[in-house]
């Protein structure tokens, strides 16, 4: 993509192209079994892109690169995935989804990011085609009021306080970063004192496309709130500053560690 739309201070008239890489992450809960975040490219996605997409993304998927082959290489078919979450709905956060459906037990997504997906705004970059032949399928989860986030609402997808998700609008209107921790620990509830938790990592989406985002408040591109991304990177920044932060993981920055191991609260 072009450098302005990772970091949007930067622009020139021939500004270069830079290559991205494009993660999906696993998350293989004690109790509540493999979680997967988003889907990724699939193997055939030039071929099913408008030419519009094709253009914006260019993407470039290798052999093995896919998340169903990355899965099997670890001994994993979508069957065996339990819960299939969907930060938001952008095409090369979906164009998998076929090979989940009917196969993953739960396919979940808030329910703004699927009443909002029909904004003019995002009509450059989604791809529809790729989730709304399965919206049957997606169970959209509604908002609650929170004590964390840019806005004060988010959603704890199993009510033991172990992967607590939070609306950080701007880059779309129902995105949310997931705050994984090993619960329950009552660290992230909304009321009650509770005993302080352990150590936690956080799964950002396209809240920001990488550290230097969070760290120069460089807002990524195609947001339909500025001022709302700014907001929700400072959120994602006050996570960082907590001293039982471990990890941010990005969806389009190479992770520090491919794999990180959350200990139970002593």
């Amino acid at each position: 993509m072009r450098r302005s739309m990772a970091f949007l201070d930067e622009r020139a008239l021939f500004e270069p192209h830079i290559t991205m890489p494009n993660n999906v992450f696993l998350l293989e809960h004690p109790v509540h079994g493999n979680i997967l975040f988003d889907t990724g490219w699939s193997s055939g996605c030039r071929d099913r892109l408008p030419r519009h997409l094709r253009h914006l993304y260019d993407p470039q998927v290798g052999p093995g690169q896919t998340a169903v082959e990355q899965l099997a290489a670890m001994g994993l078919a979508p069957e065996d995935i339990d819960l299939l979450v969907l930060t938001h709905l952008d095409a090369d956060h979906t164009d998998a989804l076929e090979s989940f459906v009917g196969k993953a037990k739960r396919i979940v997504c808030s329910e703004l990011e699927y009443f909002y997906s029909c904004r003019l705004v995002y009509e450059r970059r989604e791809f529809p085609e790729s989730w709304l032949p399965y919206a049957d399928s997606i169970e959209r989860i509604h908002y609650r009021a929170s004590t964390l986030g840019p806005v004060g609402r988010g959603f704890d997808l199993f009510g033991d306080d172990s992967v607590v998700c939070i609306y950080c609008p701007g880059h779309t209107d129902g995105i949310f970063a997931t705050i994984i921790s090993q619960g329950p620990s009552n660290r992230f509830k909304t009321h009650g004192e509770g005993k302080y938790g352990g150590p936690f990592a956080v799964i950002a989406s396209d809240v920001a496309f990488s550290q230097r985002n969070i760290d120069e408040e460089v807002v990524p591109g195609y947001g339909f709130s500025r001022e709302m991304q700014i907001k929700s990177l400072r959120f994602l920044k006050t996570l960082q500053a907590d001293p039982m932060h471990r990890a941010t993981l990005f969806s389009h920055s190479v992770p520090e560690k491919p794999v990180i191991t959350l200990k139970s609260p002593e």
